[in-house]
């Protein structure tokens, strides 16, 4: 089996009071979704033992971003005191606020659209 050698994996989790919801891509691809109980009922260590399962599975390592107020980062283990994410052998965490959206850039009007070349600069960026 091939080695990996770049993060091309990416595992979303958005964690609410009712629920964890788990999105696994590679790339533009989905490779898993799922709908977990809430981080209030899960055991300490039972997302980072679910994310380096994953990473051993995938044989990669995992980029994670965890979308989450302040409340919820600690709670799943994947945050240090200061609410950065924790780096392991397994996976990095990004964390990102769920209030803050993306900003759409500012764009040039009148010689035609660009939308091609917009998705192969998204593609750039992805990697």
């Amino acid at each position: 089996m091939a080695i990996r050698t770049q993060m091309t994996y990416q595992v979303a989790i958005v964690p609410s009071a009712t629920r964890t919801r788990v999105l696994v891509s590679d790339g533009p691809d989905e490779l898993l979704r799922a709908i977990l109980p809430p981080a209030s009922r899960l055991h300490v260590r039972a997302v980072v033992t679910f994310l380096e399962g994953l990473s051993l599975w995938l044989n990669a390592k995992l980029h994670v971003v965890l979308c989450a107020d302040a409340r919820a980062e600690h709670s799943l283990g994947l945050t240090d005191e200061l609410g950065v994410g924790v780096r392991s052998l397994f996976f990095d965490v990004e964390v990102r606020d769920r209030a803050i959206r993306r900003r759409r850039g500012r764009r040039i009007r009148g010689i035609g659209d660009f939308v091609d070349v917009r998705q192969l600069r998204l593609v750039v960026d992805d990697a």
